[in-house]
């Protein structure tokens, strides 16, 4: 279908479904005075935890945390999109929907996804069936099966194989009537320098499909079957992908990660498919991009810690470091697990076997260890260079949102570094104090808009007139909202059943500042006046909120789909920490002017400090 749900077709959909009937399909529930009670589906107990209230028509596990109403609960349990949700459930309630009609320039955008959806499914079929079936694919069969790998693994993760012929896959796209020019964009084809014919990207390679969270590829991944360069190539970024925002397993692992509460991180493709077959499921790789901070925000939604296992050279430590930096500001604890020397999972597993890593998986520590361990290991002997040291490491405590953490970090790092307890905390209170730079990290609330389809061109300027050409640069507008209210606005533009929410617990519950009040407010009406899409009500806000909200209207909605009780929550949570961060800071600022200047703090003031800590 190319078009919108209506809000009332949503709710219809919601008061004619049984949650009790939807669960049972399931889980096996008994009927506990009100409420039934069974063994949470998203994490592993032996107690029954999972009340699913017919009355209320919600579901809440006391073990795990998890709820929410009918739609989530299939969201999550099938891992469908939030409109493929009520879709769904429509048809099993034999209602009819009728879906707002998308805009031209809307439908067309969509109509493009959905091709280059078909053609990367159309490679994804022709690689596997040539790995299976060929005998052109036989070489490849050799290859794994010396890596202790068999039909099983290449069926699951539909694993398969490029031949080194120039025009193989070129071809089989012709013969299926694809559109070429979407397979160039998608990177599987490449117009020759002559300009004559096209041919293959990937050749002589064994292909690993990465998948979205729908089970859809939108990726490849190829890799030689010796030792020629370069080893591996991957997908250029695409309308449909984004490495900073898609993980090589995520799909196969999402239900254990929900169960076990923790997800293990590895690097490469080989790493991921080791530890699976090994018998750990919660495992997914980054396929050598960094850990950015929307892959932490999604990892948040089906963990409680990250357990991180890079290459233990010095890039991999680093990379390590990095991934903590964004889990941390996500509120997931990250641990590190420590290999010897020259071992990667792969090798590990194969010649120790599963109990070894299991046990040093018992065995991980916090990646805060390692990385105090680190820092002062390579300080050096000279004063300064122990000074700074100790410094990186108190920027990273301070980043930390518990007091107690911060307080245990600190006083083992005077323990290891020698300096007195008291000078590091006015260190990390002087830090907490300093204006904060522009992250470099890539995040997605500062990263420039993936060009050139997930968002109109600049050009367009969503709606807003043009500015004329100017020869210096403009600066960035600046932010009305903090992150933890970015996150909010996505959800209210994308999640209807947020969008609810928010308008029945009002704009303040997620909204500090009031021009993000007001900005809410204007979009919660427009939104559900007339069903408007998110895009269309863009245009109507003031000019300088276009080119700052233009981006989030456009993103993928399947980004925010999932439990919106839960998510709001988080973003609430986060709000909460920036507030009082906010606010340490201000007192923080106020004791400083106050010692500096030779006057006394008040009494009240510190008062209220230490009991905001």
């Amino acid at each position: 279908m190319s078009g919108q749900i209506s809000e009332s077709k949503i709710n219809e959909v919601r008061e004619r479904t049984d949650i009790v009937e939807l669960v049972s399909q399931y889980v096996d529930l008994k009927r506990s005075g009100a409420n039934h009670m069974g063994l949470c589906p998203f994490h592993s107990e032996k107690s029954p935890s999972f009340s699913v209230h017919a009355g209320r028509q919600f579901y809440h596990c006391f073990g795990c945390g998890v709820g929410g109403d009918a739609f989530s609960f299939l969201q999550q349990i099938e891992g469908l999109t939030f409109p493929d949700a009520v879709r769904r459930l429509a048809e099993r309630a034999g209602i009819e929907l009728e879906e707002r009609q998308l805009s031209p320039e809307e439908e067309q955008r969509q109509k493009h996804r959905e091709q280059l959806f078909r053609v990367n499914e159309l490679a994804a079929e022709y690689f596997h069936r040539l790995l299976m079936e060929e005998p052109a694919g036989e070489p490849c069969r050799q290859y794994l099966k010396r890596r202790g790998y068999g039909r099983k693994a290449a069926g699951e993760y539909q694993i398969g194989y490029a031949t080194d012929v120039w025009e193989g896959l070129t071809t089989y796209l012709k013969e299926q009537g694809a559109n070429l020019e979407d397979a160039r964009t998608l990177g599987l084809i490449r117009e020759s320098k002559q300009g004559r014919n096209d041919y293959d990207l990937f050749r002589g390679r064994l292909m690993f499909p990465i998948f979205d969270l729908q089970g859809r590829p939108v990726a490849f991944g190829g890799r030689v079957l010796d030792d020629s360069k370069p080893k591996y190539i991957n997908s250029p970024e695409s309308p449909i992908y984004h490495k900073g925002r898609v993980l090589f397993g995520l799909y196969q692992a999402r239900q254990s990660m929900r169960q076990s509460g923790e997800v293990i991180l590895v690097e490469g493709y080989f790493d991921q498919l080791a530890l699976h077959r090994a018998g750990f499921q919660q495992v997914v790789a980054t396929c050598g991009t960094a850990l950015t901070a929307e892959h932490a925000r999604m990892l948040k939604r089906y963990v409680q810690k990250a357990i991180l296992l890079f290459d233990q050279d010095e890039a991999g430590k680093q990379a390590t470091f990095k991934a903590m930096t964004a889990l941390q500001d996500e509120g997931v604890p990250a641990l590190v697990i420590e290999l010897p020397k020259g071992d990667d999972p792969d090798s590990f597993v194969q010649t120790q076997g599963p109990d070894a890593f299991r046990q040093r998986l018992e065995q991980a520590r916090p990646v805060m260890d390692l990385f105090m361990e680190d820092a002062l290991q390579n300080a050096g002997a000279g004063v300064e260079q122990k000074v700074r040291a100790a410094e990186s490491v108190i920027e990273r405590i301070a980043e930390l949102s518990s007091s107690m953490e911060q307080d245990l970090y600190l006083k083992e790092l005077a323990g290891r570094s020698g300096i007195e307890l008291e000078l590091l905390k006015q260190k990390m209170v002087e830090l907490q104090t300093r204006p904060k730079a522009a992250p470099e990290r890539n995040d997605y609330l500062s990263e420039a808009p993936p060009q050139p389809y997930d968002y109109p061109p600049p050009e367009m300027s969503y709606g807003a007139p043009m500015p004329e050409a100017r020869s210096v640069q403009p600066t960035a507008p600046e932010k009305i909202w903090s992150r933890a209210e970015e996150q909010a606005l996505c959800l209210l533009l994308h999640n209807p059943d947020a969008r609810s929410r928010i308008a029945a617990e009002g704009v303040e519950t997620y909204f500090s500042a009031a021009r993000a009040q007001q900005l809410a407010e204007q979009l919660l009406e427009e939104l559900t006046a007339d069903g408007a899409a998110p895009e269309a009500v863009v245009s109507k806000l003031a000019a300088e909120l276009i080119p700052q909200v233009g981006p989030l209207a456009h993103k993928d909605p399947a980004e925010f789909a999932g439990d919106a009780e839960l998510m709001l929550q988080q973003c609430r949570d986060s709000l909460v920490r920036e507030l009082k961060r906010k606010e340490r800071e201000e007192m923080l600022n106020q004791i400083s002017q106050a010692e500096k200047s030779g006057q006394a703090v008040p009494e009240d003031l510190m008062d209220r400090f230490k009991k905001l800590k």
